[in-house]
């Protein structure tokens, strides 16, 4: 029976290649052979002849190894995008959210609204703005940590900041037009100031709790 295992490998990671083609891939095309070689010899071919017939199936080993090593390295490269800005901005979101949504619900007690008075939504916003700080800091720190770029880690803390960009405009420009509200179309500087009360100054504290993590981690000499 032939070593269909060494017979794949050799040819898809030939000597001085700097190719490294995974185990996984040289045992899935070598059962995938080892199965064509049984029905050629099942249909009365020698062995030499069986072989022969199974390795045709490969038209060019040198074109499929390096189209297996650059899918390798995109699926690699997308991995290491949702680990290092994906996944961190995602993380920054929700806590941002999670705080505001929290912030929201204090803000309807009727004994907090007595106590603050007309200032209570001054010193709610005033908190959320500041959190932001540890929330810019969650999203550059988890990026960082994983090997995310400057750029990754700048966009992974700023990602709360970017959502509400967006949504002020494009969501809110599109729902108004929509549902034939021109209100927003008349009072275009109302829509600015909302884009720079929640896109912003969120995005400077954003920013100042990122910066720490914004430069390389200092390599220990030995």
């Amino acid at each position: 029976m032939p070593d269909w295992k060494t017979m794949v490998r050799d040819r898809m990671t030939p000597p001085n290649s700097p190719r490294n083609v995974s185990e996984d891939v040289i045992a899935e095309l070598a059962a995938h052979l080892e199965e064509i070689y049984e029905q050629a010899r099942s249909s009365g071919c020698t062995e030499t002849a069986a072989i022969e017939v199974a390795l045709q199936e490969v038209k060019n080993w040198n074109v499929l190894a390096e189209d297996i090593h650059r899918a390798r390295l995109k699926e690699e490269n997308m991995n290491l995008r949702t680990r290092s800005l994906w996944l961190p901005a995602l993380a920054s979101l929700f806590a941002s959210s999670l705080f505001l949504f929290v912030l929201t619900e204090i803000s309807r007690q009727p004994r907090l609204l007595v106590r603050l008075n007309s200032g209570a939504a001054e010193w709610l916003y005033a908190l959320w703005i500041i959190g932001q700080i540890a929330f810019g800091a969650l999203g550059a720190f988890l990026s960082r940590r994983v090997g995310g770029s400057r750029v990754a880690r700048v966009v992974a803390a700023t990602f709360p900041a970017l959502v509400m960009l967006a949504s002020c405009a494009i969501v809110i420009p599109v729902s108004a037009l929509m549902e034939h509200n021109d209100f927003i179309f008349h009072n275009p500087g109302r829509l600015w100031w909302g884009a720079f009360l929640w896109a912003v100054v969120p995005a400077v504290t954003l920013l100042l709790g990122a910066a720490p993590f914004l430069q390389e981690p200092s390599k220990r000499h030995a």
